[in-house]
């Protein structure tokens, strides 16, 4: 019986009338952790998500069409989360740096905290035939944003964008490192993200402190 409950939540009480948002989280949220470790889009049927979030399959259809309408709203849902964190980080200072520095920080952070979403946006093998997601695209120009605002102060005349995906491909594979391999003695993450900010130049440098 414990096989048969595995992926289920227990029956929960509806919600309030007019939290009908709180419910729509919840499926999002149900859709991403099905998306995370399914490669097949039939087997996140409406049914299987309503079973995630511990509701009945007429909750799902009170807010979405379908199931791909559900995996393709998840999806965004997503984005829009890692956008959000990374804005976060970005709004943290004014000094670029520190702004920097931050962002970084609550990449692995999200990542950290939100394996499942983290692996729909980066590692989900899905093909929904999506365009590209308006939050990808603002989240990485926050990165190409940031690192130009460094490379400024540091009168740099590197390509911000270059720099970015080297940035962006540095942060990853701590994530995918310390989240894979979690008993490996790795150092702490805010360690190797200044290993980063060393190795790619992105600290202060020694005209401009």
């Amino acid at each position: 019986m414990a096989g048969a409950t595995q992926n289920q939540k227990e029956p929960r009480q509806r919600y309030a009338r007019g939290e009908g948002a709180k419910l729509r989280v919840d499926l999002l949220e149900a859709a991403a952790e099905l998306m995370a470790t399914h490669e097949s889009i039939e087997a996140i049927s409406l049914r299987a998500v309503a079973r995630r979030a511990g509701v009945s399959p007429t909750a799902v259809y009170r807010h979405f069409d379908d199931h791909l309408d559900l995996l393709a709203q998840a999806v965004d849902y997503c984005w829009t989360n890692f956008r959000d964190a990374m804005q976060q980080g970005k709004d943290s200072s004014a000094d670029p740096f520190v702004a920097f520095r931050n962002t970084g920080l609550n990449y692995i952070e999200f990542a950290m905290r939100h394996r499942g979403q983290y692996r729909v946006i980066f590692a989900n093998r899905l093909d929904l035939g999506l365009k590209p997601n308006t939050s990808a695209v603002e989240a990485f120009d926050i990165l190409v944003d940031l690192i130009a605002q460094v490379l400024e102060a540091n009168a740099d005349d590197r390509v911000a964008f270059d720099v970015a995906i080297q940035a962006h491909t540095w942060i990853h594979g701590i994530v995918d490192l310390v989240g894979g391999n979690p008993a490996m003695p790795w150092p702490d993450t805010e360690t190797m993200l200044d290993g980063l900010g060393e190795s790619l130049r992105l600290i202060p440098a020694p005209s401009a402190i």
